[in-house]
């Protein structure tokens, strides 16, 4: 009897917080109509974010709106997913890894979306209507609407500047966080 007692009042306490954490959620984004959180989210810079009617968003997502994001109706988004709308500068640096520089790149997924768990989404990213994205993939550029994406074997895109980063490094021009 105590055990039951025990595991219903902490469920009403959990789905409580729950509810306050969406409530709290929709006080800072756009839209979000019959939002839906299977679990806590992290949302930074919720300003730059809309969603639109429907949207299931699964515990531990991470959403870093710097640069905007917009999420179609009726979308699902696994746990654990990560989203990106903004990025260092790296192809030309002032100091190395990275420039304390960042380059805004909104991420638009459309409606009627699943995006699988473990997802990672990178900024820039436009994803049509209708798309699957499978779990663990990375999705980077543009996809079609009803595509079904999975992640390939990594791929070399580009190369940095050889010099450029020698004389960085010659310099001693590293990435220092602002105090």
């Amino acid at each position: 009897m105590f055990i039951s007692t025990y595991r219903a009042i902490r469920s009403a306490i959990g789905r409580a917080l729950l509810e306050a954490h969406r409530r709290s959620i929709l006080k800072t984004v756009q839209g979000g109509e019959g939002l839906h959180l299977d679990g806590k989210i992290l949302l930074v810079h919720g300003e730059n974010l809309t969603l639109g009617r429907n949207v299931h968003i699964g515990h531990d997502a991470r959403l870093n709106c710097l640069g905007g994001i917009t999420i179609g109706d009726h979308t699902v988004i696994s746990g654990h997913c990560t989203i990106y709308s903004y990025n260092h500068v790296f192809k030309h640096p002032t100091t190395l890894p990275v420039d304390t520089g960042i380059v805004r790149k909104p991420v638009h997924i459309g409606r009627y979306i699943w995006i699988g768990i473990n997802v990672t989404i990178a900024p820039g990213t436009v994803i049509e209507d209708g798309a699957v994205i499978g779990m663990g993939t990375v999705v980077s550029g543009h996809v079609a609407a009803n595509s079904i994406v999975v992640s390939p074997k990594h791929r070399v895109v580009g190369f940095r500047d050889h010099e450029l980063t020698s004389a960085l490094v010659e310099r001693g021009m590293f990435y220092r966080r602002a105090a």
